[in-house]
């Protein structure tokens, strides 16, 4: 995770808005590898989450900067994402790497919040820290279920095995 301690909050925004371009990427590739409606749904939604945070950051970035225009080139903090689109991933290793991203940003956006100057900027990242927070969680849970069943997330329908439990 980035020092926030010596960033400008002009990088930090920017940084953090191309963190959550490069999830989204890494969100709609897994909606291309995976055909369990369950997860795919998550996915959509997980998509539609980054997009609104990218929204939040870009309209902060242009109240606190106005005229300019947040870099676009700015270096990924998370490397591992930028890898992972690039590569020919498995399910697992794009999910395992989602979940490091998810983590780090929540921390990430936790630090802005404890450095940032105003209340509504620190309630915007601590807003923000939650909701990687709730997106790490939400993706523990498939990761671990892709890790018990190989086939968890290639399968379009669910197969259950009924059980009679009571008398």
């Amino acid at each position: 995770m980035p020092n926030v301690d010596s960033m400008s909050l002009d990088k930090a925004l920017a940084m953090a808005l191309k963190s959550e371009r490069d999830a989204e990427a890494v969100y709609l590739k897994l909606l291309s590898s995976v055909k369990n409606f369950v997860m795919k749904e998550k996915l959509r939604f997980l998509i539609q989450e980054e997009k609104k945070h990218q929204i939040l950051l870009e309209a902060i970035f242009t109240k606190m900067f106005p005229g300019q225009k947040a870099a676009t080139d700015e270096k990924s903090p998370y490397p591992k994402l930028t890898v992972a689109l690039q590569e020919e991933s498995s399910v697992l290793d794009l999910l395992e790497t989602a979940l490091e991203a998810e983590k780090a940003s929540e921390e990430f956006y936790d630090a802005m919040s404890q450095e940032a100057e105003g209340k509504a900027l620190r309630d915007l990242f601590h807003y923000l820290s939650d909701m990687e927070h709730g997106h790490y969680f939400m993706l523990k849970g498939e990761y671990d279920l892709s890790q018990q069943d190989e086939s968890y997330f290639s399968r379009e329908e669910f197969e259950y095995d009924m059980i009679h439990i009571g008398p």
